[in-house]
């Protein structure tokens, strides 16, 4: 009767003991399957996120755009001040509202599509004014269009940028600092609207002047833009 009550009780034992190793096994099978699915899902959101959070846009000319240069004049025209609008441009732009200062934009303006809009002067005035910038100034038949690379944006605090980059105008790279206030109401459409101040003589261009230097205009000139980027992805 001995042996076979402890036969007995090392039978429940070794149940008790398979048991419990079952449920391990079971928990550890839960523990993986959590572990699993957690992955999976913590990799779709930070996917998912990383799409809703960074997007690329399409900048083109719409009819409340415009991308324009302007400089003023001297002597005896002092508070005047020319003014090309360039009607053909495009480019690309990169916004990403949790991380604005990794935004980035490439902008290409058409040179030839260069317009002055003068109010000021005759209409003779105006085609010799338009035809000595782009032939002279531009030079747009060997210069057909001017770039702009962003290589780095700042963030100013109320939807305001800085952005370093490089314009190119007549095949001469300069550094220049755009300033650029940002609206993003409508996440699929941005508008960004901006200046930079860039100079005649950096890109080996001599200021007009007339009437042996009566009439001058300055070395400066002003970058003014209001952009639209459609999101496309």
């Amino acid at each position: 009767m001995g042996s076979i009550s402890m036969n007995i009780h090392e039978m429940i034992s070794d149940l008790r003991k398979q048991r419990e190793l079952r449920m391990a096994a079971g928990w550890i099978g839960v523990g993986r399957r959590y572990t699993l699915v957690m992955s999976r899902f913590l990799a779709t959101f930070f996917v998912l996120s990383g799409i809703a959070m960074s997007a690329s846009y399409e900048v083109r000319p719409d009819q409340d755009t415009h991308v324009s240069l302007s400089v003023e004049k001297t002597g005896l025209m002092r508070g005047r001040k020319h003014l090309f609008v360039f009607e053909k441009y495009g480019g690309a732009l990169r916004f990403d509202p949790q991380q604005p200062d990794g935004a980035a934009i490439q902008l290409t303006i058409d040179s030839r599509s260069a317009i002055c809009r003068d109010e000021w002067v005759s209409q003779k005035d105006l085609q010799k004014i338009q035809a000595t910038a782009l032939e002279d100034m531009l030079a747009v038949n060997r210069y057909p269009s001017m770039t702009f690379t962003s290589s780095s944006v700042k963030a100013l605090g109320g939807n305001r940028f800085e952005a370093h980059g490089t314009l190119t105008i007549r095949d001469i790279a300069k550094p220049v600092i755009v300033t650029a206030q940002l609206n993003a109401a409508d996440p699929a459409r941005l508008r960004v609207s901006g200046a930079a101040i860039i100079r005649l003589t950096d890109y080996k261009l001599k200021p007009p002047s007339a009437v042996l230097g009566a009439i001058g205009t300055k070395d400066e000139m002003t970058l003014n833009f209001t952009i639209s980027a459609s999101r496309i992805d």
